[in-house]
């Protein structure tokens, strides 16, 4: 039976749990449910999610690696980014010790890369001595906060992580604001001639145009925190609903098909999706990903002919 945790809790648990699978694989979910003392059940809800987690590497975003087949073994497929150097604020060090220090606190814990990692980061972060933390604000922040207050359209040269491109765009400014650290500039975009929100630290260059604006603030658009990662829908037998139920997705029930919509921002976990549903299942929207399905099929059906 599954527990009941709070989001923190949970977050802790998972984190945990997969850093001892990953420190004794081969392993099997039952192995881990067993170390940390819950129901094998328990387990695999916690670990299931894991497989669709995207995790942001110097600037890219990728997906953690995880993987729980069907017969509950658990094995894990790391980026090779993975292994390179990772590039901290120190704001964001601060988060990954405290997470770290977390998972270490639970029951059955005993990860020794997990101790090592937090003795390196509380060496460079100074913890316990007089070092002291300085966040600094992004490069364009000052002049953005001008140009708001001023109602003035700006010019800005910003990179957008999905495409991997800089564009050049004129926004009338709504209002700058900090989310969790991050600084946003809420602005009507004339490109795109629609509400749009930019992390200011990916905005490269910012000209005053001299020009201001009388456009009135939406207010009721919502927050969206930045850019978001590209959807993909999916259409699937409604038999199927148990594994993506886990998963953040929105789900339409169509009688005995379901249409599931979710955020993807590489191929990995859906190539292992697509195929564990079957061939009943397709994406039914157009982009990036709309050929996923044929394309992983053909490569599996390459390694069986030469094997």
């Amino acid at each position: 039976m599954r527990k009941r945790r709070t989001n923190d809790a949970r977050l802790a648990l998972q984190l945990a749990m997969m850093l001892w699978a990953h420190e004794h694989q081969p392993v099997s979910v039952s192995e881990v449910a067993e170390h940390f003392g819950i129901d094998p059940d328990d387990a695999y809800s916690e670990l299931y999610p894991l497989q669709g987690i995207e995790v942001e590497v110097n600037e890219e975003f990728h997906n953690l690696g995880v993987v729980v087949d069907d017969d509950g073994e658990i094995f894990f497929d790391i980026n090779p980014l993975f292994g390179r150097p990772r590039k901290l604020e120190r704001s964001e060090a601060l988060g990954l010790l405290a997470a770290a220090n977390a998972a270490l606190g639970l029951p059955g814990t005993n990860v020794a890369a997990l101790k090592t990692g937090v003795r390196k980061l509380e060496h460079a972060l100074g913890v316990g001595s007089t070092v002291a933390i300085d966040i600094q604000d992004p490069e364009f922040l000052k002049i953005i906060e001008h140009a708001t207050r001023n109602r003035e359209c700006i010019q800005i040269e910003y990179y957008a992580r999905w495409t991997d491109e800089i564009s050049t765009r004129t926004v009338e400014p709504y209002e700058t604001i900090n989310v969790s650290g991050d600084w946003y500039l809420r602005a009507h975009c004339r490109v795109r001639d629609d509400h749009r929100t930019f992390r200011i630290d990916r905005i490269e260059g910012v000209e005053l145009t001299g020009e201001t604006h009388s456009r009135s603030d939406p207010g009721n658009e919502a927050f969206t925190g930045g850019e978001t990662a590209p959807l993909v829908t999916i259409e699937m037998p409604n038999s199927s609903r148990w594994m993506v139920e886990p998963l953040q997705a929105l789900v339409t029930d169509d009688g005995d098909t379901l249409i599931v919509e979710m955020p993807v921002s590489s191929t990995i976990f859906l190539e292992r999706l697509l195929l564990r549903l079957g061939p009943d299942a397709r994406v039914v929207s157009q982009g990036p990903f709309s050929n996923v399905a044929s394309l992983a099929a053909q490569r599996l059906l390459s390694r069986y002919e030469t094997s």
